[in-house]
């Protein structure tokens, strides 16, 4: 655990240019998600960064989300592909390509 720690700690720029940002949705409760997401992710691929964080718009205090970086597109996509609707600790996930906002 340290050791993912130190690796991705104080990673703020979460879609670099050359990156493949995924957005993740419907994330079960657990004390460490961004420990969760690379567990999740890691297998696909080398990631770069991750990111776990609650709606604070939502009135469901369990409304929890987050973002995966892949450096390779067929890293990504084959994540979004084989994650995408997977089912973990009675939640359903929703795996895709993060959009840009609308301005």
């Amino acid at each position: 655990k340290q050791w993912y720690q130190r690796r991705v700690r104080g990673v703020s720029n979460f879609s670099t240019p050359g990156s493949y940002c995924l957005y993740v949705a419907n994330l079960p409760e657990t004390s460490c998600k961004n420990c969760l997401l690379y567990q999740l992710f890691s297998p696909f691929g080398a990631i770069t960064s991750v990111k776990a964080m609650n709606n604070v718009k939502s009135e469901a205090t369990d409304h929890w989300f987050g973002f995966v970086n892949f450096n390779i597109y067929g890293d990504a996509a084959n994540a979004v592909h084989a994650m995408n609707g997977s089912t973990l600790n009675g939640r359903t996930l929703r795996v895709d390509f993060k959009s840009e906002k609308k301005k």
